[in-house]
């Protein structure tokens, strides 16, 4: 186990250093002495080097690093199934951009890897008994504002809930349209009253 790392780091570092890098191999940890036998190393010295059964350095574990790391990468896979989820639900190119900041061609994508199709054109209006039943949902769950990420994922909550059963569920981008719709109304008639 030993041989294979001494040669991934040379290998790194003389890269590095053809690459004019110097500042690779010092935070790696060679003195500048060392620097300069490596950037003569021959290709048989090389070889010898990295066969060599003793370890050339020490692995220390940057747990601060590691841990953002992690939490990162959670962040990241939460982030990707929420797309999925959105876009599986009938998310629109403009809900999808509004809330992920993704491309038409991104979202056409993923479309394409999740077996998504959609039909062109506006979303059809809900009728009233759904239209009723969105912004019920709405307002027993209310988040807040209609722009964050978890107002977003409890519109996915109501389009599930509105669409259960039903032989053509309601898009989210059909959900997402009603509430910012109404909400808008609800603050333009604020402002009327307050002016």
């Amino acid at each position: 186990m030993i041989p294979p790392l001494n040669y991934v780091i040379l290998t790194h570092a003389l890269h590095a250093l053809k690459n004019g890098d110097i500042h690779y191999c010092e935070t790696i940890g060679f003195t500048h002495e060392e620097i300069r036998h490596l950037s003569r190393l021959t290709l048989d010295e090389l070889f010898f080097i990295t066969r060599a059964s003793v370890p050339l350095l020490d692995i220390t574990v940057r747990h601060d690093h590691l841990s953002q790391c992690l939490l990162l990468s959670r962040q990241e896979i939460q982030r990707q199934q929420q797309i999925d989820r959105a876009i599986r639900l009938g998310g629109s190119i403009a809900l999808l951009s509004a809330y992920f900041g993704l491309t038409s061609n991104d979202t056409c994508l993923r479309r394409r890897l999740n077996g998504i199709t959609v039909t062109h054109g506006r979303s059809p209006l809900p009728d009233e008994t759904t239209d009723a039943r969105i912004w019920q949902l709405w307002h027993k769950f209310h988040p807040g504002s209609t722009d964050t990420l978890n107002a977003l994922d409890v519109m996915m909550q109501i389009t599930e809930s509105v669409s259960f059963g039903k032989a053509e569920p309601v898009s989210l981008t059909t959900v997402w349209n009603r509430i910012t719709r109404c909400e808008q109304e609800k603050l333009d008639r604020r402002a009327t009253h307050a002016g």
